[in-house]
């Protein structure tokens, strides 16, 4: 049963409400009710008396005295509402900007199958399969998987949140092993007499060739010298790695960092967009010479074979990259 509480100088009372989970563990839920009289709070309590299974069920209730409707109300918290939520906690707890942009696009495809606003407490396995089957055909397994992934991590704070009780199962879509995505050589050169693409394209592909770099790493991390340095705060593993440049390789990256800035200085386009241009003009080429299933990433690829091919020590090539 709920108990009266007062507390703080004031002498507010509160309804209080302790249970165990089916787990064993300890729950307890503390409703304001707005008043140091003791007679109101006994009523105001037998109304939270009255909805107390369904609050520990998970239920969210808005209180007669608590709104201004003057009804007991349960309130659905939806999808959209609750990721807010989530969002600034992901932010206050440091999770770095481009992740949580990740996260949002994974919401959005959430959202196309169900909208914003259904109640998150109604989520269901079921309901995974429908937005599996939804995106089959549309989303290679790899995207489903990643957004996948972030929604059952967002799924999972709801549960600690209570703002759910129903722990749904997140079962990946099965992919393929796909092995490393790299040039032969004669796919390269073929790439740099292509004529449709500009120079500062194919000086830029020289680049993450030689030095293994993933596509944004050039324009985000910091130039000293014949150093290129990607921080732990920018880089994938939260590691900071150094790359050694030559004299070709240090031309090259100043100039795709000058034009980088030009582009978002002189006609304001967005970081992003002047970084990916490199990746679509890296397909055009492929499209042109008929390379499939090739990126920009496959560069990356295409360093790692090669350092691997001379130095024998796949441990050590990982460690590079």
């Amino acid at each position: 049963m709920a108990s009266i509480r007062k507390r703080g100088k004031q002498g507010k009372y509160f309804s209080r409400i302790q249970w165990r989970d089916s787990d064993g563990i300890w729950n307890e839920e503390s409703i304001d009710l707005y008043t140091n009289k003791k007679s109101t709070a006994v009523v105001r309590n037998a109304e939270v008396e009255r909805v107390e299974d369904t609050i520990k069920a998970g239920d969210n209730w808005s209180f007669a005295w608590q709104n201004d409707d003057g009804k007991t109300n349960l309130i659905k918290l939806s999808l959209k509402d609750a990721y807010e939520e989530y969002r600034i906690v992901q932010n206050i707890d440091g999770v770095r900007a481009s992740t949580l942009d990740r996260v949002d696009n994974s919401m959005k495809t959430l959202y196309k199958v169900f909208g914003e606003n259904y109640p998150i407490a109604s989520l269901t396995y079921s309901h995974i399969e429908q937005f599996k089957e939804y995106w089959h055909g549309t989303h290679q397994p790899t995207t489903m998987n990643i957004n996948l992934s972030k929604i059952k991590a967002f799924h999972n704070w709801c549960l600690k949140k209570r703002y759910t009780i129903k722990d749904v199962e997140f079962k990946m879509v099965k992919e393929d092993e796909k092995p490393p995505q790299y040039l032969t050589d004669a796919e390269f050169k073929s790439i740099m007499k292509c004529d449709i693409i500009d120079d500062h394209f194919k000086k830029a592909f020289v680049f993450y060739l030689y030095t293994g770099c993933r596509k944004t790493e050039p324009f985000i991390a910091d130039l000293n010298g014949n150093w290129l340095t990607i921080k732990s705060t920018d880089a994938k593993s939260h590691r900071t790695r150094d790359i050694e440049l030559n004299e070709v390789t240090k031309g090259i990256v100043q100039d795709m960092r000058d034009r980088y800035h030009y582009y978002m200085d002189e006609y304001g386009q967005k970081p992003r967009n002047v970084i990916m241009n490199y990746g679509k003009q890296f397909k055009k080429a492929c499209r042109h010479l008929g390379i499939r299933g090739k990126t920009l990433h496959s560069l990356r690829h295409t360093y790692a074979v090669r350092r691997w091919a001379i130095t024998g020590d796949i441990k050590m090539v990982s460690q590079e990259i």
